[in-house]
């Protein structure tokens, strides 16, 4: 199955897609880990579209299973199978802001 988990910053996606992946047995992917460069602090450089496309094109391409997470939109319509589930997360900007308070400071 291939799952894609999407949401704004602090809707637990990545928490979300962590726990799932661990209930499934499937690994689980971030898209910031192929959006952004690891910097010092982070999220200050952005990796190359085409190289970023490839890598994650790479990693998925030859698993059955998995879960992605976060925002993919605007990547491009081809790097990507078609996902067997989508999950968009709501949660109210209040709550997300106090999650993002307490995770940045």
């Amino acid at each position: 199955m291939r799952i894609h988990i999407f949401g704004a910053s602090g809707s637990g996606v990545t928490t979300t897609g962590l726990h799932l992946a661990k209930k499934l047995n499937v690994p689980y992917f971030d898209s910031d880990n192929y959006f952004w460069k690891k910097t010092n602090p982070p999220f200050l450089v952005r990796h190359n579209p085409m190289d970023r496309n490839a890598k994650v094109k790479s990693d998925l391409d030859d698993l059955q299973n998995w879960i992605l997470g976060g925002s993919i939109f605007q990547w491009g319509d081809n790097i990507f199978p078609n996902f067997d589930l989508v999950i968009f997360l709501y949660i109210p900007r209040e709550i997300r802001i106090a999650r993002l308070k307490k995770r940045e400071f």
